[in-house]
């Protein structure tokens, strides 16, 4: 490796003409290979739809038949209920059917003011009951049952997923992530010379063979759709890259801290595939939140103004990070526990826990993740717009309470808005980030040539600047489609998703992902104050990388499209 390595650094140092020449034209190719990988793996994961599975029906007197086309149902009077029943006797959100297995269904009464009854037994609401197709249902005095799907109509499903758009082959996108990564290493080379460590470009060729594995080995397996992998691998590619231009001997803990989050995220896939047992981690994830939130406060050392950090033998880790996992877990939940008060306290409590924390630990810009996070989950717990507002307003007022009373959150407002009247105080990171961004032009000087990265934080809250001057404008626009992409694809999935506790995972993951990267890039021009926050991805950081990686899941695990998602076995 690295004689190969000094081979390529002497024809560069024996022909800097040449060399000048070869960084103009990769230039051009880096920008081509970026936008073939991304706009293909985008526009893939973004049209290829998910044809609604009819698991059975729900049979109802005089007539009514209703296709159940979702895991959780709610039964009601109620226009907004999965399945509508316009009888007074019937309440407005009557009862939950949930499936678990091909004949066996779990119906819990949530009427106090109506009964319901199963073969002439008298449901307790609130209570789970296991019932098998066939099984006489009373309800309100209204006869129903449930039916399962007829042979037909599940040859016609067949035939239907068969009409589907298959997700885009992975071949011809790994050869370009590939032909990206080899063409990195031959510019990092070129830039930054005898700086450039064996070990940084080591990183590079071992996460292409990672990447490669992965896909194999899935795609044996029967999987799919691995647009999701493709626009994570690219984005850590850049990370790599970032890494090895600011500080070479970081880069192989960035690519450690990248295999610890994929091993992660196939955990999480293959856990999540048993939702009761999803749902019964909860409790031990708010105990391990709650302990290291606490040792953090205890323990933790400050960093760039706030203490968020806990350092034991020389390794450093963000235990905020790692609660963000937990807080998107504790916060979904099962179609029946959003009309549960005790789940809703829990989490509520749960969450106020960790914006104290956050608080009292300075970090203003993950507390404001993790609120936005929890208006988020809270709204599609309970639908309720006004309260979600309400809230909001509250946190506003507190978060002026807190502004007011710490003076290096503070001191980031007072020059929000016109940082080059402090170009060389407070301002002096965004208006060297958006003087070296802009020098970078459309498609940057090369990877390794960058100034940018001399300023403190450069490869962190400032990383979009530091994208823009060594890998151009629209490299770092494209990093930002795609986190939107991924935003978008939580979105889809409500209406196909199979348990809202799956949707409610994706978008509490979509956004974290979306207000992290919105935080960082506008802090790094000056639309918004510098809140130290990381680009998902791209920023440096093992902590960061990690659950980056593994926050992937809960978007895998909403991916209803057939044999796409390792959350869903192929029985699902």
């Amino acid at each position: 490796m690295e004689n190969i390595l000094y081979k390529i650094l002497n024809i560069a140092q024996t022909y800097p003409d040449l060399a000048r020449d070869v960084t103009t034209v990769l230039r051009w190719v880096f920008v081509v290979l970026a936008a073939y990988i991304l706009l293909i793996s985008i526009f893939s994961l973004l049209t290829t739809r998910c044809t609604p599975e009819i698991w059975g029906y729900f049979l109802v007197e005089n007539g009514g038949n209703y296709p159940i086309t979702h895991w959780e149902n709610v039964i009601g009077r109620s226009k907004s209920a999965d399945i509508n029943i316009p009888v007074r006797t019937i309440s407005g959100n009557h009862a939950i059917l949930a499936r678990r297995e091909e004949t066996k269904w779990i119906l819990k009464s949530l009427s106090e003011n109506s009964d319901t009854v199963v073969n002439g037994y008298k449901l307790i609401p609130g209570r789970r009951y296991l019932i098998n197709t066939g099984d006489e249902i009373v309800m309100g005095g209204v006869h129903c049952t449930v039916a399962p799907a007829s042979v037909e109509e599940s040859r016609n499903n067949e035939k239907m997923r068969r009409l589907d758009k298959e997700p885009v082959a992975p071949w011809k996108i790994l050869l370009a992530i590939t032909l990206f990564q080899l063409l990195t290493i031959v510019q990092l080379i070129i830039g930054m010379g005898e700086d450039l460590t064996a070990g940084a470009v080591l990183s590079i060729v071992l996460l292409s063979v990672v990447m490669w594995t992965y896909v194999m080995v899935f795609k044996a397996m029967g999987s799919k759709g691995f647009e999701m992998e493709m626009i994570a691998f690219f984005m850590t590619t850049i990370n790599l890259a970032v890494t090895s231009s600011w500080n070479p001997g970081n880069t192989l803990k960035e690519f450690v801290s990248m295999l610890l989050g994929l091993a992660l995220m196939i955990f999480m896939c293959f856990y999540m595939r048993d939702l009761d047992r999803t749902r019964r981690l909860k409790p031990v994830l708010i105990g391990f939140s709650v302990i290291i939130l606490i040792l953090n406060l205890l323990l933790g050392t400050i960093k760039y103004g706030a203490a968020n950090w806990i350092t034991i033998g020389g390794f450093s880790f963000q235990p905020s990070e790692v609660v963000k996992l937990a807080f998107i877990c504790v916060g979904a939940g099962t179609l029946e526990e959003l009309y549960q008060k005790n789940s809703t306290i829990m989490y509520a409590a749960f969450s106020l826990f960790c914006l104290g924390c956050l608080a009292i630990m300075g970090d203003f810009g993950t507390a404001l993740i993790f609120f936005a996070t929890y208006l988020v989950v809270s709204f599609l717990r309970s639908g309720d717009l006004s309260r979600m507002i309400l809230t909001g307003v509250g946190a506003g007022l507190m978060g002026l309470m807190v502004i007011r009373f710490k003076p290096y959150i503070a001191s980031r407002f007072d020059v929000w808005g016109h940082v080059w009247e402090f170009a060389d105080d407070q301002g002096y990171q965004q208006t060297r980030t958006m003087s070296f961004g802009a020098g970078g032009g459309l498609l940057g000087l090369g990877a390794g040539n960058g100034s940018l990265k001399y300023v403190g934080a450069s490869s962190t809250d400032l990383v979009f600047g530091f994208v823009m001057e060594e890998w151009g404008f629209i490299i770092a626009v494209l990093l930002v489609l795609c986190i939107i992409t991924l935003s978008i694809f939580a979105v889809m999935s409500i209406m196909a998703g199979r348990s809202t506790f799956f949707t409610i995972c994706a978008c509490g993951a979509a956004t974290i992902f979306l207000v992290q990267t919105m935080l960082n890039v506008f802090g790094a021009v000056d639309l918004f104050p510098l809140t130290g926050v990381t680009f998902p991805f791209v920023s440096t950081g093992g902590t960061s990388m990690l659950v980056s990686w593994a926050m992937l899941a809960y978007f895998k695990a909403a991916d209803m499209r057939r044999s796409s998602s390792l959350a869903v076995g192929k029985e699902g």
